[in-house]
């Protein structure tokens, strides 16, 4: 299971999401879990690899979160607005087969 995170330091909503679900268990734990692999693109800054990650996934802005998987090899975009639910419930999704 891969959970995708582009997000930017300048971006408030992104750090509310960290603050708020992310760094909160039970997601915190999940993510940390041996086959979960966290994959963070930091668009502080404009990189073009994050921009056409970000253009190929039709958005063009932070935060974007998705999670792939055997379940969802193709993925499932999570809400801008992060919950618990939400998160849990994709990588639950994702790692089904």
């Amino acid at each position: 299971t891969v959970f995708v995170d582009v997000t930017a330091d300048w971006c408030v909503t992104c750090q509310a999401n960290k603050v708020g679900v992310l760094l909160q268990d039970p997601v915190f734990t999940a993510l940390g879990q041996e086959h979960v692999t966290r994959l963070r693109g930091d668009w502080t800054k404009a990189n073009e690899s994050i921009t056409q990650y970000l253009k190929a996934n039709n958005t063009f802005g932070v935060p974007f979160n998705k999670v792939y998987g055997p379940g969802v090899p193709d993925g499932i975009t999570l809400p801008v607005v992060l919950s618990k639910d939400k998160v849990m419930d994709a990588l639950e999704d994702a790692r089904e087969q």
